[in-house]
């Protein structure tokens, strides 16, 4: 277990020590701890229960206000190459906040928190500024998947990538992924922001109203390339027709070509006695030149048609 405690006086988030619950009289603490520390954590934690049973395993972003505690849990999906999906549950007591992890990502993030603390910040401030630090750099990240999508339009331009379809459904998979998140991101700042159980301050349920928003504006441009997946689909089935409609023109036009060829050759495999041609000298010759006479023909046609 980590603890850090927040001197509010001097705007500080910084590793705890042995004296500070003597010489910081205001303050609070954040404890970064695992799920078995938390289930040993002596004192009086109500309503602990539920969030266990939420935290194996975490299934979806989400957070309980109780008159007591604020507690929830968080799933953070895939955002960059190399990184794992990010589990953790939070609950929140009087002057104490717990994060429980079972990993030691969120140690990074406490650390960037560390940098950024201010002068009078309240743990609330504290847990909603935590929160937006999650999804900070969530608007770059989609504009460089939306700028992945565009490079696949070009190509599709271009010619037609093989296991384009298995590739589309990777992305699919992952905006719907990222539409439920930030739906249930939503869903959380409505929560906090309706004030039902908490003292929240005026300008607390504003940071709220404001994540709520951000929220909303990332579900938003998620919802747009979801749209825009859909447009490069029917793009690529549009391509896919194009160029069946050309093969089947050019089996049209070969097929019409030797047409003529199929029934002089039937005509004349018949073999009748008495058939004007069948005993004369240049008719094997006259054939063949009446059939490459016919082919030309046929092709001066189907250029000036623009069929070829």
């Amino acid at each position: 277990m980590i603890r850090y405690v927040f001197d509010m006086e001097r705007g500080q988030l910084r590793p705890a020590k042995e004296n500070d619950s003597q010489t910081l009289p205001a303050s609070w603490e954040v404890l970064l701890m695992d799920e078995k520390e938390f289930s040993d954590l002596s004192g009086d934690y109500p309503h602990r229960k539920t969030l266990k049973r939420s935290l194996s395993p975490v299934q979806y972003c989400k957070i309980e206000t109780f008159s007591d505690c604020i507690q929830g849990t968080m799933k953070i999906p895939v955002k960059q190459e190399n990184t794992s999906l990010l589990l953790f549950g939070f609950y929140q007591k009087d002057q104490t906040l717990i994060l429980i992890t079972e990993t030691g990502e969120l140690k990074s993030y406490l650390d960037r928190m560390r940098k950024d603390s201010a002068k009078g910040c309240t743990l609330n401030q504290f847990l909603l500024n935590f929160f937006e630090l999650l999804i900070e750099e969530d608007v770059l990240y989609l504009q460089k998947f939306e700028e992945r999508l565009n490079q696949v339009e070009e190509m599709l331009l271009s010619r037609q990538p093989q296991h384009f379809n298995e590739e589309l459904l990777r992305y699919r998979k992952k905006l719907s992924g990222l539409h439920s998140y930030y739906e249930q991101l939503m869903n959380m700042g409505d929560l906090m922001q309706a004030n039902i159980s908490q003292a929240l301050t005026r300008e607390e349920c504003a940071g709220w109203q404001l994540y709520a928003g951000r929220s909303e504006r990332l579900h938003d441009h998620v919802e747009m390339l979801r749209e825009y997946l859909l447009q490069l689909r029917e793009l690529y089935q549009s391509q896919i027709e194009v160029q069946q409609n050309r093969v089947m023109s050019i089996l049209t036009v070969v097929t019409t070509i030797f047409l003529p060829l199929t029934l002089i050759a039937g005509w004349y495999g018949m073999n009748f006695p008495g058939m004007p041609e069948f005993g004369w000298k240049y008719g094997y010759p006259t054939v063949i030149l009446i059939s490459i006479l016919i082919i030309v023909l046929e092709i001066l046609y189907f250029k000036k048609k623009k069929m070829l």
